[in-house]
């Protein structure tokens, strides 16, 4: 087995720097004109030693809403967080993604979709708590069939948690600010059960509604994918600089 090898706090900040420099750079010729210049310095700095579980939410057999297009959003969550996980990771993160397939997180004896579903969620918040993660990020997509024209990504944590409050305001607010089609608030909502059960600053991000033609559309394209990402890592990165909105 390969000893761990592990580099002073100086070199590892460095080495964060000058690979996220690079990765940023990619990142803007993807996405021109939506992410702001910023200092790479400040972007990776506090994220070398972090530890953040990325949740994208359901798969395998619970496919979560449906768009009227066939947009799973099993499907797109998982997009989403693979592409936030790569981010994080080379800001010098350590990331943990619950799932990284099509799957669900239950015993193969488990019987009924309810029981597979319970099983699922504290298999998730396991996860978290036994890797004493700094934050836990959970990707949905939300859905208001009688109602097409609702759109736009919007945070929630639990009430009473105030750091959790805190980060969700931050990936909020970076999200209204890079994304440019959402007016939502942060929110509060009591009986999520990962953003309960957890035991570090928790969101749930509702990047859109799969609901609307138009935002499914968005959400299943690669490009929008990026930025969908990108605003909830720069989120996270001013949720641990302190810069709360």
């Amino acid at each position: 087995m390969p000893k761990s090898r592990r580099i002073s706090r100086k070199a590892a900040i460095l080495l964060a720097a000058g690979l996220f420099g690079l990765f940023i750079y990619i990142i803007f010729e993807a996405v021109p004109g939506v992410i702001e210049k910023r200092s790479i310095e400040t972007l990776s700095r506090v994220m070398v030693y972090k530890t953040v579980v990325v949740d994208p939410g359901h798969g395998g057999i619970d496919p979560g809403a449906i768009g009227q297009g066939g947009a799973l959003e099993k499907d797109i969550t998982l997009d989403v967080s693979k592409k936030l996980a790569d981010i994080l990771i080379q800001s010098g993160a350590t990331v943990i993604l619950t799932r990284d397939t099509d799957n669900m997180l239950y015993d193969p004896g488990t019987s009924g979709l309810l029981a597979k579903k319970r099983q699922d969620l504290s298999r998730r918040v396991n996860i978290a708590n036994e890797s004493k993660a700094d934050a836990f990020i959970s990707i949905h997509v939300n859905s208001f069939k009688s109602d097409s024209s609702q759109h736009g990504a919007q945070t929630f944590s639990q009430p009473g948690f105030e750091e959790s409050k805190k980060l969700s305001q931050c990936i909020q607010a970076e999200m209204t600010h890079m994304l440019k089609n959402t007016k939502r608030k942060p929110k509060e909502v009591a009986g999520y059960f990962t953003n309960k059960k957890t035991e570090m600053p928790s969101v749930i991000v509702e990047i859109g509604f799969v609901s609307n033609p138009k935002e499914e559309k968005l959400l299943v394209d690669p490009g929008y994918q990026t930025k969908v990402a990108f605003s909830i890592y720069a989120g996270i990165v001013k949720y641990f600089a302190g810069q709360i909105n």
